[in-house]
C-alpha cells in the first residue's frame, strides 16, 4: 500500500514553501522532497524516539531511497508531509513519506528509505537490531502494514 492519502500517515509535520524551494517551472524542485522525507524521519527519531545523532551507540544508515512524483507541489503554499512505517525487521526500518500541498487530498510525491541499524563504532549489525529504544515509538507508525496491529495474516 503507498501512503495515497492523509489516512494512510500518523505522524505530520508542516513545511512553509519558499520562493527558493521552486525550480524554473514553478513547481517545487526534486532535491527538496528529499530533504522533506530525511527531516520527517530524523525529526521522528529525534523527538519521539529520543535518538541523538552524536551520543548514540547505534546509527541508522540508509541502504536505499526513492521518491515518486504524483503532482506538483509548489509555493507558494504550505505542504503538509507525513510518515508511515512499512516494515520494522530484525535490523531495519522502512519508512515512507506522503508529501501534500495543504488543504488538497491528492498525493504530490511518495518517497521513503531504509535504514539498517548498525554499532557506531564498527559499522557492523548488532545481535539486537534495531534499539529498543526506537523500535517501540515506531510501531504506532506500522498504519496500513502486514506488520499493523490487527493487520489480516495469511
Amino acid at each position: 500500500m503507498v501512503c495515497s492519502s492523509h489516512s494512510h500517515i500518523t505522524a505530520t509535520a508542516n513545511h512553509a514553501a519558499t520562493r527558493a524551494d521552486n525550480d524554473m517551472f514553478h513547481h517545487l524542485n526534486n532535491p527538496i522532497y528529499g530533504v522533506l522525507i530525511d527531516s520527517i524521519i530524523n525529526s521522528y527519531l529525534i523527538q519521539r524516539c529520543g535518538y541523538s545523532t552524536s551520543g548514540a551507540n547505534h546509527i541508522g544508515l540508509v541502504a536505499n531511497s526513492y521518491c515518486d512524483y504524483f503532482g506538483a507541489a509548489h509555493y507558494p503554499g504550505m505542504l503538509d508531509v507525513g510518515l508511515r512505517v512499512v516494515k520494522i525487521g530484525n535490523s531495519s526500518v522502512m519508512y515512507e513519506v506522503a508529501v501534500f500541498q495543504q488543504g488538497e487530498e491528492q498525493v504530490k510525491a511518495v518517497g521513503g528509505f531504509t535504514q539498517i541499524w548498525v554499532d557506531r563504532a564498527t559499522n557492523k549489525v548488532t545481535p539486537e537490531g534495531v534499539p529498543k529504544s526506537i523500535r517501540e515509538p515506531l510501531k504506532p507508525l506500522l498504519v496500513g502494514s502486514e506488520q499493523a496491529v490487527g493487520a489480516a495474516k495469511l
